[in-house]
Order: structure tokens, then sequence, then C-alpha cells
């Protein structure tokens, strides 16, 4: 699926660079924000004391493979990776601060209420 897309916005951008628009590059661009976004989430989980061998172990599902391969996801596929990746560390960095995990937001909405 990402290689059709990747082959129809090429043939879009040569149609398009003409006028000075390139879409396959703003689509390019995009997918490496997401990928830049998703290695710092990586760095941030790994800096908590919580992370451990077994966190590496559950990585692979939450990053859809090996994360050296993120280059080859769809940009839906990357979103869905930041997204996952965010709750990861949510979970990790409650683990971190020594609150059991679901029990920070309830102490939040307490907070505000």
């Amino acid at each position: 699926m990402s290689t059709h897309l990747d082959l129809i916005l090429g043939v879009a951008s040569m149609v398009l660079t003409g006028i000075g628009f390139s879409l396959y590059a703003w689509y390019a661009r995009a997918k490496d924000y997401l990928i830049i976004d998703i290695r710092n989430m990586l760095e941030d989980c790994r800096a908590l004391n919580s992370w451990d061998d077994r966190s590496e172990l559950k990585l692979s599902p939450w990053v859809g493979g090996d994360e050296r391969e993120l280059h080859r996801q769809s940009w839906w596929g990357l979103r869905r990776i930041r997204s996952d990746m965010w709750r990861y560390y949510q979970i990790h960095a409650e683990m971190h601060d020594g609150v059991p995990y679901g029990t920070y937001q309830d102490r939040l909405k307490e907070k505000h209420s």
C-alpha cells in the first residue's frame, strides 16, 4: 500500500513540479517529522528507570516491527505508531513516578474538580 501511494505521489509530483509545487516532497517531509517524533519518544522512554529489557521486547508491536524500518511505514501507519508510542510513554512515565498505572489520570481529575 505504501509503495502504491509513494508511486502515485511521485507521478503527481512530476506533474506539479512544473508549477513549483511538490506534493511528494511534502509527504516525505511529513513522514520524516513523524519518524523523528517517534524516535525522540523512544529515547525518552529509554531514559525512564521503569524501562527495562522486558519493555524492549514489547516494543516491536508498538512500532509495527523493527524500529529501524520506520521509513517503510506509510504516513498513516506512522501517525498510528506515534499515537501508540505516546500511550506507551505515558504508561512508563507513571511507573517511573511510582504511581500505579491508571491512577495518575484519576488524581488529575480529582485535582481539577
